[in-house]
């Protein structure tokens, strides 16, 4: 088989692959290349590039295999139509939620303890300052509570945080893992209590812009936020107004709107910590992802049921019945 990554430098990824998919050709494209290299390829791994129609309408493209949890940049309506399986690999199935999670708390310390004023002071030899603060008693809303909020939760209990759940529909059966937990309808009540906001929370049409002005009003003065979601749950400009008029006292960014971030965004010139969206980059939850992405590789060839797979019910059996067909003219039976 053919499979494309659609970034061009993802080297540790690509490295993986190649060793997981031996007898496998597994190539790389920059985004802008998508459409063309779709015409001879099984699989497309979109990693943060989007796939629309052009690329699915390929009589060659059967699968868009994600590496990792989000699939916001896959038409999958036209996936579909056009008989391509779309599938992703979930946070809590590997050691992604926890590589997550923790630079979640990564960018909540560095906020807390001021770590670029830190750092400045450091520089001009000043001891003693910034004053931060702790985590010890403070309240966080975690918004979205699957496998990265959950793997979140269960790490900041050690900081003796109170920890305020926040998911689509609330809880389920036995919730210990919160102190409180309520449905999204309740999240301005939650942010009210909170001393950290943390975004976690898969984007879609409903949490598009979830964190916006009136989100940013019910937060309490000088609450910090961290997105380790997706850019756009954020509301940008609601974010450049709170920062600018100190409503939150500052944000931790792995995320943005525009990957990779323009380095000179207005957003920096604010109490920003920024990381290049590597919350899931760590040797191990990469090895995971891998491990799962070469799998359904695997059940692809061999014509067994993806894992994952958010479309199975949806696609179309006529599209997939001309995809075998230009499959096989494209590349010849023995690769289908």
């Amino acid at each position: 088989m053919r499979i494309c990554l659609c970034l061009r430098g993802a080297g540790k990824i690509l490295e993986l692959l190649r060793r997981e998919l031996p007898e496998d050709e597994v190539l790389e494209c920059s985004p802008q290349e998508i459409s063309d290299i779709a015409r001879d390829v099984d699989v497309l791994v979109p990693l943060v590039a989007h796939v629309g129609d052009g690329a699915l309408a390929s009589p060659c493209l059967r699968l868009v295999q994600q590496f990792g949890a989000g699939l916001d940049g896959v038409d999958v309506v036209a996936a579909s139509r056009h008989g391509v399986y779309v599938a992703n690999v979930p946070s809590g199935e590997t050691a992604n939620a926890d590589s997550v999670a923790e630079l979640a708390i990564l960018l909540m310390l560095a906020l807390a303890r001021r770590l670029p004023r830190a750092q400045q002071n450091l520089r001009m030899r000043r001891l003693g300052a910034p004053m931060g603060t702790t985590l010890r008693d403070k309240s966080a809303a975690i918004v979205g509570f699957g496998g990265i909020g959950r793997a979140l939760a269960r790490r900041l209990r050690a900081f003796g945080v109170r920890i305020l759940a926040v998911s689509r529909h609330g809880p389920r059966g036995d919730e210990r893992e919160a102190d409180l937990h309520v449905p999204v309808s309740g999240l301005h009540e939650v942010l009210r209590q909170a001393d950290f906001v943390i975004v976690a929370t898969p984007l879609d049409e409903e949490t598009r812009g979830l964190i916006g002005r009136e989100a940013f009003a019910s937060m309490k003065q000088g609450a910090l936020l961290i997105n380790v979601a997706r850019g756009p749950v954020i509301d940008r400009d609601a974010l450049l107004e709170a920062l600018g008029s100190g409503k939150i006292g500052g944000a931790g960014l792995d995320v943005f709107w525009e990957e990779p971030p323009d380095p000179g965004d207005p957003l920096f010139s604010f109490e920003v910590v920024a990381t290049p969206h590597i919350g899931g980059a760590t040797d191990v939850s990469l090895l995971e992802i891998a491990r799962e992405v070469s799998a359904n590789v695997e059940r692809l060839r061999r014509g067994d049921v993806l894992r994952n797979c958010v479309n199975a019910s949806s696609i179309d059996p006529a599209a997939l019945r001309r995809k075998a067909d230009g499959t096989r003219s494209a590349h010849g039976a023995e690769k289908t």
